[in-house]
């Protein structure tokens, strides 16, 4: 006898999407120590300090924005905290899994992808709406295990 799968309920899914969201948040945190530790003594630091901030930032001045902020900042240089951050966010959204939108082959190039599909004609304020929660429920995990795993800027507070 085979047994069938039953459906998800929206509180299985949700966690499974809270699950997903942890996990690839933890790698890209991962990835910022070691290249800390072989890169620039100081990304650690940045990093974090900017993962705490994002989800205000986002809230502040909305997402394209804070996007536009962390291109401008990043420089296009991968040794940059503003860089990754972008990168982080981008592949995450990146991913068909994560986040749907009729145009989101848009974010197919480079790390700044989601910034491109953001100034996309063909995005529509409703996905743009979908992407702004999307990637602050990613940043609250980013922010969480910034806080846990990365170094703290001298003077600055613990996690709140």
């Amino acid at each position: 006898m085979v047994e069938q799968a039953k459906p998800q309920t929206a509180k299985q899914q949700r966690q499974n999407s809270e699950q997903k969201r942890g996990k690839w948040a933890w790698d890209d945190i991962q990835e910022v120590k070691k290249a800390d530790q072989s890169e620039k003594k100081d990304l650690e630091k940045e990093y974090r300090s900017l993962a705490r901030g994002l989800n205000a930032m986002i809230q502040i001045n909305g997402l394209g924005q804070t996007l536009g902020f962390l291109k401008a900042k990043g420089k296009g240089d991968s040794k940059k905290a503003h860089f990754l951050l972008l990168k982080h966010l981008t592949e995450w959204m990146r991913d068909p899994d994560h986040f749907k939108a009729a145009n989101r082959q848009v974010m197919a190039n480079g790390a700044d992808g989601l910034l491109q599909w953001v100034v996309d004609e063909g995005t529509s304020s409703a996905d743009y709406r979908r992407a702004t929660t999307e990637c602050m429920a990613f940043g609250t995990w980013l922010r969480r295990f910034a806080e846990a795993e990365l170094k703290a800027p001298e003077g600055e507070g613990e996690a709140q």
